[in-house]
């Protein structure tokens, strides 16, 4: 049996993707004078295994997202180009992570579903 590079690339692609909502949503203090995040996030999966080692890790999940957003200034989050580079680091800091504690990564992507900053 035959199977071209093209089909393989067709069955990788639909996969369904899996989104996990981290709940509650996350509210931060941000550095300088009296500023503030709120967002709320979901996360892009590889699969169900990422999904429960999130689930089962969920504390040190929350807690390197909290470092993480909690570490910038509010100019520094508030374009879109900085929100973008934001999301890159939070996957980073997701699947170093899950490295550290469930042994695997597995994180594609974080998208903020809520993005308030003042």
């Amino acid at each position: 049996m035959f199977i071209s590079p093209f089909t393989v690339a067709n069955e990788e692609t639909s996969a369904e993707a899996i989104y996990l909502p981290l709940t509650p949503q996350f509210t931060v203090n941000l550095l300088g004078d009296n500023h503030y995040l709120r967002t709320s996030i979901q996360l892009q999966l590889r699969n169900n295994e990422i999904k429960e080692s999130i689930e089962a890790h969920n504390p040190a999940i929350r807690h390197a997202l909290i470092v993480l957003l909690s570490n910038n200034y509010v100019e520094n989050i508030s374009s879109g180009s900085d929100k973008i580079e934001l999301q890159n680091r939070a996957v980073q800091v997701l699947n170093t992570t899950l490295k550290k504690y469930a042994k695997k990564e597995g994180v594609e992507a974080v998208f903020f579903t809520e993005f308030v900053s003042q």
